[in-house]
């Protein structure tokens, strides 16, 4: 898969293997970040990164929507 950049929004959780965001149409993201904590979990977020994967991001920022 080739690597593109894109913005996307939805819910920030973690699970034991690091972060993921849910769309508002359920499509779930892992996110790869620098940082292993992010203050925004459990809060509604854009995240902007370059895909990685089938649904894999790597962010180059997180912030609330």
């Amino acid at each position: 898969m080739s690597a593109g950049r894109i913005r996307i929004s939805g819910i920030l959780s973690r699970g034991r293997r690091g972060m993921f965001l849910t769309t508002t149409d359920e499509v779930v993201w892992i996110i790869e970040s620098e940082e292993p904590e992010c203050e925004f979990v459990g809060s509604a977020v854009i995240v902007e990164g370059v895909v990685t994967g089938r649904d894999r991001l790597r962010a180059d920022w997180i912030g609330l929507v």
